[in-house]
């Protein structure tokens, strides 16, 4: 019987370069997000690459409409062996001005909305068989930082959780982890989608680590942001780095505070 495996958080970026690594792998992505067509173009591009998939929109920050979609994958897929929670709102801000209700907002995307779907997908699947949860971290919960405020609190929060939970697991057929990302998409090669994908499938195979840092770089090396604020201080540096790296322009577009000049070096 073919494994199936719910990528919860199923966009264009990681989540579909997740999905399209477990179908590879053999296992049958289902892609779950909030937009119905957006998920149909994404699943359609799975199946012209000769790879299985499909989806199922859902709001992750919904209970009843989680609650329901794990109760469709069951009846139309059996059984599913792993979920990833995929689901952030990665919105930089700073400590002072960010109003209360964003902030509760994204502590429900990133942090409420992980439990919930957690204990949805083990109470609907059953003890007796192998079963994975992957959530998604971030280098933010190792380095707190006056631009990624309320990423990081929720980043934090949701490692403490998830450690937490896979102590309250071990020794059983249920692993839990934690894929910590200390890095922005495609700024490294390292960064490509299609190589952090490959992290969540080897750690469904592999089973042993509550917490992968990826890259492998040691906790007190600077932050994913710190590293782009160098290079982003030397225009001749900040030129080949995105002649190598041209998708880090979308980040630096959404973000110029990155590209302000007189960025303080905290090393």
């Amino acid at each position: 019987m073919t494994k199936t495996a719910v990528v919860l958080g199923a966009g264009s970026g990681f989540g579909l370069a997740i999905a399209r690594a477990f179908s590879q792998a053999g296992v049958h992505p289902i892609l779950v997000a909030r937009n119905a067509q957006k998920l149909q173009t994404l699943t359609e591009q799975l199946h012209t690459e000769g790879l299985m998939g499909d989806w199922i929109a859902a709001d992750a920050t919904n209970p009843d409409q989680t609650a329901n979609m794990f109760q469709q994958v069951i009846r139309q897929f059996g059984s599913p062996q792993t979920l990833v929670y995929n689901v952030a709102d990665t919105t930089l801000d700073d400590p002072l001005n960010t109003p209360i209700t964003d902030i509760q907002q994204r502590f429900t995307t990133n942090v409420v909305g992980a439990i919930i779907a957690g204990r949805q997908f083990l109470d609907l699947t059953t003890p007796d068989l192998p079963r994975n949860l992957l959530f998604t971290g971030g280098g933010a919960a190792l380095h707190p930082d006056h631009s990624t405020t309320t990423l990081s609190l929720t980043k934090a929060a949701l490692r403490s959780y998830v450690l937490s939970l896979a102590d309250a697991f071990h020794d059983t057929d249920t692993y839990v982890g934690l894929v910590t990302i200390q890095g922005i998409a495609g700024t490294s090669e390292a960064m490509r989608p299609a190589n952090v994908a490959q992290v969540y499938v080897k750690a469904t195979q592999q089973r042993d680590t509550a917490e992968i840092l990826y890259p492998a770089t040691p906790v007190n090396s600077p932050s994913e942001f710190d590293q782009l604020r160098k290079v982003v201080a030397d225009p001749a540096q900040l030129h080949d780095f995105l002649s190598q790296h041209p998708t880090a322009a979308n980040f630096l577009q959404t973000h110029p505070e990155f590209l302000a000049p007189n960025v303080p070096d905290k090393n």
